[in-house]
């Protein structure tokens, strides 16, 4: 049976409209796969980030309240410190009126005049360390790229101070070890004048301006845990 030219055309031109709509279905199909594919990966890293965040804000909880908790015991050392050094101070001032200006020139080891040691409560120097493992940890954690420029001046400064005042100790136990056959009872009496008024005025300074930090660090604690994923 001879088929027309038209019939002809007509038969190849239905062939053409089914391969188009199969190559579209294929299409459609690829690009509807690819697109779940894609949202897949989407969500996964969205998920991962969450993840990722909560993790990180929990660590910097975490953190900034061992670094409160580091500041309160060193803030309590403080007041130790400053309670026992106001004592020292009592009974050095009791000692030192009693000491004339021509015995203040006599030598420290031979003298009968005075002796530190006889100072009522007299325990050493009594200038505390500093506790700092918190605040390290978190330096090396990377706790404070994820913190404001403020809060990691508030925290930096309040162990900065910690820090000279520890230092400040550390010259005076320097000058205390340092007492030889040369020393005088005035060296020994500039010593602790040092103790019960530099240092003392600097602790007591110090202590207030830490409680204000710890009291600072408590509510960025509680603002921070309050915007974190749960």
């Amino acid at each position: 049976m001879r088929m027309s030219k038209r019939s002809i055309l007509k038969y190849f031109s239905g062939i053409k409209t089914i391969e188009m709509k199969i190559n579209k279905k294929s299409v459609l199909k690829y690009i509807l796969e690819l697109l779940i594919v894609a949202f897949g990966v989407f969500l996964g890293i969205e998920v991962s980030e969450y993840k990722s965040d909560k993790k990180m804000k929990e660590n910097v909880i975490e953190s900034l309240d061992l670094i409160t908790k580091e500041l309160q015991s060193n803030s309590l050392r403080l007041e130790e410190s400053i309670i026992y050094h106001q004592n020292i101070k009592v009974g050095f001032d009791s000692i030192r009126k009693n000491i004339s200006m021509e015995n203040a020139y006599l030598p420290y080891f031979s003298n009968t005049v005075f002796r530190h040691n006889s100072i009522p409560n007299w325990n050493g120097l009594g200038i505390p360390g500093i506790e700092d493992i918190a605040f390290e940890s978190a330096k090396i954690g990377g706790i404070f790229q994820e913190l404001d420029i403020e809060k990691i001046k508030l925290i930096s400064n309040a162990y900065k101070k910690l820090n000279s005042n520890t230092e400040l100790g550390r010259s005076l136990t320097t000058k205390f070890i340092g007492i030889d056959s040369n020393t005088k009872i005035l060296d020994i009496i500039g010593i602790f004048e040092l103790l019960t008024n530099d240092v003392l005025m600097t602790e007591i300074y110090l202590k207030k301006e830490l409680d204000k930090t710890i009291e600072k660090l408590n509510n960025a604690t509680q603002s921070i845990d309050g915007s974190a994923p749960k």
